[in-house]
């Protein structure tokens, strides 16, 4: 008892420290299944993969399954609640006292806080079999390296933590974008490295761990954001080419998406461990009724004009909306066909093989490899069952990656609104949009003004 009386200590202390805003939201903050004490849990390789499933279980929060979609959505031209009424998102005008911001910040350092525990328990430990440990070494840094990517994005420069050390972690200040991305580069090669290349290596088979592919796949979208072509490139084909496990569907419907559970474009999902249903289609983007059309959560901003003619993507991912006047605003999407009920069953998908395409071709545009570049558009307006472009313009191809990648990803873990700001189109976009009371600091959010408070060291983002 004395072993997990030190632990749930440390627990509070250090989310205290990073930003919780009450007794009460504490309490919110469920402790992993695998509640062991640390002499305990890393004895046996049972005990030590409990661990590991802990870190993805504590991914099953309101920051996976909805922030990551709404907030960045809205903040971007992307989404707009169906009331119409703007907000402090959807205006750009985010406060620093934010309760969106302050439980994002926090849970994906409780992500963090749990891969770095088990990385230091696996490290001290001398029964666990090496092949095991070392797969859940990779597993502990590819979760780790995941959240360092939407951090340093939404929030930019962010400490740095790798280690369950309060006292080294508590008052650590800001690390660089760089830095960040270093530590990220470094953990998704070693988890390449030391990753299974088949889901069968785990006990269900299911897409729900991380493989070498996953890894992969991430670090494809890093090397994208940093403009490291060749090498975005080359981590997109080695996905792509493991064609005996990942293909295209051919024919969206309801029932073969490349929301189902495992997939065959699925590279890597979340589970919402005992229920067979996704949050993202029974909460966060709820459908309208299905006679009159009124209700819903949002609408796409672009409703009118984001989808050329025929696009399977409007049919099968989006439904009409009408106000209580019974008057159309748009469609709103609906990827996620379930509203808590059991079929099709879905999950909610983090890493899918369209992105792997189209990083693929705006790596090829930016290599001057324009054959190649037409081809992966290609392959993704066909499945949409669009024409294939013959544009042979760099740019005008780089505009078409970019609407494409707005059509296929809209409404899915700020992926336009990272798209706009790793562009340099965020200014140009966002500041003419009416409502929004756009300034280029913007781009990022702010700190959460708990965490501010209970670190001096962790300054704020400008213009906040």
């Amino acid at each position: 008892m004395k072993n997990n009386s030190i632990k749930y200590t440390y627990i509070f202390s250090f989310f205290l420290l990073m930003g919780l805003t009450s007794c009460e939201s504490l309490l919110e903050v469920d402790l992993p299944s695998n509640d062991l004490s640390s002499t305990t849990v890393y004895e046996s390789d049972a005990t030590a993969e409990a661990a590991v499933n802990g870190i993805y279980q504590s991914m099953v929060t309101s920051t996976y399954y909805n922030n990551l979609h709404i907030i960045p959505g809205q903040t971007s031209d992307e989404l707009l609640p169906v009331s119409l009424i703007e907000n402090v998102y959807t205006t750009n005008e985010i406060p620093v006292t934010d309760g969106s911001m302050g439980s994002m910040w926090t849970e994906f350092y409780k992500t963090i806080y749990n891969a770095n525990a088990v990385l230091e328990g696996l490290n001290s430990s001398k029964t666990i079999t090496e092949a095991k440990s070392i797969r859940f070494v990779a597993e502990a840094k590819f979760l780790r390296a995941f959240c360092y990517f939407y951090l340093t994005n939404l929030y930019g420069d962010v400490p740095l933590v790798l280690t369950t050390n309060v006292e080294k972690s508590a008052l650590a200040p800001r690390n660089t974008q760089a830095e960040v991305y270093t530590q990220i580069n470094t953990d998704l090669q070693d988890a390449i490295s030391n990753l299974p290349v088949n889901y069968t290596s785990y006990t269900s088979s299911q897409r729900i761990r991380a493989t070498k592919w996953a890894a992969e796949a991430l670090l494809a979208r890093v090397d994208l954001y940093l403009g490291k072509w060749n090498e975005a490139s080359t981590y997109a084909s080695d996905v792509i080419s493991q064609s005996g496990t990942y293909k295209m569907i051919s024919g969206l419907t309801a029932t073969n998406s490349p929301f189902i559970a495992d997939n065959t474009e699925a590279i890597w999902q979340i589970p919402y461990f005992n229920t067979a249903y996704t949050y993202e289609g029974g909460a966060t983007f709820t459908a309208p009724n299905a006679t009159t059309q009124i209700g819903g959560t949002f609408i796409l901003r672009k409703s009118a004009t984001l989808f050329e003619t025929n696009d399977a993507r409007k049919t099968n991912w989006t439904v009409p909306i009408k106000s209580s006047a019974g008057v159309s605003i748009g469609i709103g999407p609906r990827k996620y066909k379930n509203s808590y009920t059991t079929t099709p069953v879905e999950r909610s998908t983090v890493l899918r093989l369209a992105e792997l395409y189209l990083i693929r071709a705006e790596a090829r545009v930016k290599l001057n490899d324009i054959t190649g570049a037409q081809q992966d558009i290609n392959v993704i307006r066909n499945r949409a069952l669009l024409a294939s472009t013959t544009l042979t313009d760099s740019n005008q191809l780089l505009d078409l990656i970019a609407l494409e990648r707005q059509r296929e990803f809209f409404g899915e873990f700020g992926h336009r609104w990272f798209d706009l700001k790793r562009t340099g189109k965020a200014n140009e976009v966002l500041a003419t949009i009416p409502a929004k009371i756009w300034k280029t600091t913007d781009q990022l959010y702010p700190v959460p003004e708990t965490a501010t408070r209970s670190n001096p060291f962790l300054t704020q983002n400008e213009g906040y």
